[in-house]
C-alpha cells in the first residue's frame, strides 16, 4: 500500500492537477490523505472522497508542519502499517510522472532504509534545490545539488515536494518537530533520519517532479529591498525566520550551537542580497 500525506491551503485546482498526474502514475494500491487547512475547508468542499482520497480536517490551524503531523498520526492511529507500505509526503503545487515514480519507488524496494526524492523542476523548466549537503555548519556551508552525473545524490537536508521512504523509516523517525510550524519540517525530518537513525536520503538523477512555483511564500530570490529583506527575518511565511531557524537547530546542537548557527545563517542572506543586489545595478548600466 502506498500513503501520500499532502498538506493542502487553498488552491484547490492545483491539488486536483497534483491529484490527476498521481492517478496517472501509481498503478498500484495507494491511498491520499489531504489535509485542508484552510478556515473555509474549500478542499474538502470541492473535492470529493473515494476510496484512494480522505481528506482530513482540523478545528485549529496547522500550517505545513502541523498537518504533515496529523497525517502521521492518522496513519498511526488508523491504519495498520506493513513494512513493505510506502509513505510519501508530497505538496500539492508539483506533478509526478509514472517513470519518476516508478524510478523512485524501485529504489526504495532495493534498501528499505533510506529516503528519495526526485529532482525538482519549476515551470519555466529551471531546475531548483531538492535538498542541500551540509559541509559545515559554522560557518554554515551548504550545497544543494543539481544536474549530477551520479545516479543519487546524498543530501542532509530534503526537500518533500515528493519525499518516498519505507513505512519501516516513518515508525523509527516519528513526528516533525511540534515547535516548527510552515518552513523547515522537511528539513527536521530528513536530518534527524540522518542523525539519529543513520538513514539517507537520496537526490535520484533520473526521476523529476515539476513545481509550479508561481505562488510562493517570501523567499530570498524575490526579496526587493532592505526593509522586506528585515520583515522576512520575522514572518511565519518566510524560511529566513530566524525564532524557528533557532528551533530548528537548537534540536540538534543546543543553544549555544543554534545561535551561532543561525548568526552565520544570517549572514549569508545579507551578504547574498547585496550580491543579487549588485548584479542587478552592473545589469542596468
Amino acid at each position: 500500500m502506498i500513503y501520500i500525506i499532502v498538506p493542502t491551503f487553498a488552491r484547490v485546482e492545483e491539488t486536483k492537477k497534483f491529484l490527476n498526474s498521481v492517478q496517472n502514475s501509481i498503478e498500484k494500491e495507494y491511498l491520499l490523505l489531504i489535509i485542508d487547512d484552510h478556515p473555509d475547508k474549500l478542499t474538502y468542499k470541492n473535492i470529493e472522497q473515494n476510496k484512494r482520497v480522505k481528506i482530513l480536517t482540523s478545528d485549529k490551524e496547522l500550517w505545513w508542519v502541523g498537518s504533515i503531523n496529523l497525517g502521521i498520526q492518522t496513519l498511526f492511529e488508523q491504519y495498520d502499517l506493513k513494512d513493505d507500505d510506502i509513505i510519501i509526503f508530497a505538496n500539492n503545487d508539483i506533478q509526478i510522472d509514472k517513470k519518476s515514480f516508478d524510478i523512485l519507488y524501485t529504489e526504495i524496494q532495493k534498501d528499505e532504509f533510506q529516503i528519495v526524492h526526485p529532482r525538482t523542476f519549476n515551470q519555466d523548466g529551471i531546475e531548483v534545490s531538492s535538498g542541500a549537503k551540509i559541509f559545515s555548519f559554522f560557518p554554515y556551508i551548504t550545497k544543494h545539488p543539481k544536474n549530477f552525473k551520479e545516479e543519487k545524490k546524498v543530501i542532509d537536508m530534503g526537500t518533500a515536494r515528493f519525499l518516498m521512504m519505507s513505512s519501516v523509516v516513518l515508525k523509527k523517525v516519528g513526528y516533525i518537530n511540534k515547535e516548527l510550524v510552515q518552513y523547515l519540517g522537511d528539513n527536521d525530518f530528513t536530518l534527524s533520519a540522518k542523525r539519529y537513525y543513520d538513514i539517507n536520503t537520496y537526490i535520484l538523477r533520473d526521476a523529476i517532479c515539476r513545481l509550479d512555483d508561481t505562488q510562493t511564500g517570501i523567499k530570498n530570490n524575490n526579496i526587493k529591498n532592505i526593509k522586506e529583506l528585515y520583515k522576512s527575518f520575522f514572518s511565519i511565511k518566510s524560511p529566513n525566520n530566524l525564532k524557528y531557524r533557532y528551533r530548528f537547530f537548537k534540536k540538534f546542537f543546543g543553544s549555544i550551537g543554534a545561535i551561532f548557527i543561525v548568526a552565520s545563517m544570517t549572514l549569508n542572506v545579507f551578504v547574498k542580497y547585496i550580491i543579487r543586489q549588485i548584479k542587478l545595478i552592473v545589469y542596468f548600466l
